[in-house]
């Protein structure tokens, strides 16, 4: 496959197209576990900072001892579970910390323990009960933030070199094509290129092809080699086509002047033999006769010498 210059340039075209196609795929890829991993962030930030607000509140209120003002508290702990709601959405949070969260973060039963204050015969107690809840759902909010947003990160980060990965062994992979393309395509043609331009060409018009040429050039070679072999090959006697010509010629010039020759004698005879029996507009004819033959026999000689000069 490797000898084939046609084959290499396929495979080189394949190679980037599916460079450039895996780019946009994991370029796009890349672009959603980012947005994810920040809403991610965002989301658990929230939720712990509005945590550790309410549960301020909470301490305020109960060091006033103004637990009545606590059920004020409970919408803003329900919105809080909402926000806690939307982690469970992300599928990059494995099931298992979904399970994790779901049973150590608990704000529905935190919302039952403010509502148990109003009928608690101690209040102090439920108080200070509820203030252990609070901080165990804090610790476990911040202990589920870690872990989340580790996991997070680590998963972008181990898709990042998967794809740097993937983009070396591609590169190297075209690159490799595109020096062996060199090799078989574009080198041997700068040296049937040096050849011509240099002068380093044989008498017989025989290019040199290098033998790491791809099959494409190495064809190509011998049939410019074959054609211009064909231009100057000797005819089957051994002549140049230039001096079979010249002999042709000079064959055919040989036999019409000894044809005009022997013309010439005969009506010259004839002139002399039948000085009586030929009318005068007779021998003006065999006159012209002559004269023609002769004009013809200097021409055909005058074309055998400009044939020789040239």
């Amino acid at each position: 496959m490797f000898r084939s210059v046609k084959s290499l340039l396929y495979l080189s075209f394949v190679i980037i197209g599916m460079s450039l196609l895996l780019v946009i795929v994991l370029g796009v890829r890349q672009y959603r576990l980012n947005d994810q991993y920040t809403e991610i962030s965002s989301l658990s930030e929230r939720t712990l900072f509005g945590f550790s607000t309410i549960r301020d509140q909470v301490t305020e209120m109960m060091i006033s001892g103004s637990f009545e003002e606590l059920k004020t508290i409970i919408p803003d702990i329900e919105q809080l579970n909402t926000l806690v709601s939307k982690l469970y959405d992300y599928k990059m949070i494995p099931a298992q910390y979904k399970l994790a969260m779901a049973d150590t973060i608990d704000l529905s039963g935190l919302v039952i323990g403010l509502r148990r204050l109003e009928v608690a015969e101690s209040e102090k107690t439920a108080g200070l009960e509820l203030q252990r809840e609070m901080r165990r759902i804090g610790e476990n909010l911040i202990k589920v933030d870690r872990i989340i947003t580790g996991h997070i990160r680590n998963s972008v980060i181990s898709f990042q070199l998967t794809v740097i990965g993937t983009m070396g062994i591609l590169i190297s992979c075209a690159s490799f094509v595109l020096i062996v393309l060199y090799k078989r395509g574009v080198s041997p043609l700068l040296e049937l290129s040096r050849q011509a331009t240099a002068g380093e060409v044989e008498e017989v018009q025989h290019f040199q092809c290098p033998p790491e040429a791809g099959r494409e050039l190495q064809v190509l070679v011998e049939s410019v080699n074959t054609m211009l072999a064909s231009r100057q090959s000797p005819d089957q006697n051994g002549d140049a086509p230039g001096e079979a010509d010249h002999d042709l010629l000079s064959q055919t010039v040989n036999e019409t002047t000894n044809s005009l020759n022997a013309v010439i004698n005969y009506a010259e005879l004839l002139l002399e033999s039948g000085t009586d029996e030929l009318s005068a507009e007779q021998r003006e004819m065999v006159d012209r006769i002559v004269a023609s033959g002769e004009r013809i026999g200097e021409q055909w000689q005058r074309i055998s010498r400009e044939f020789d000069r040239s």
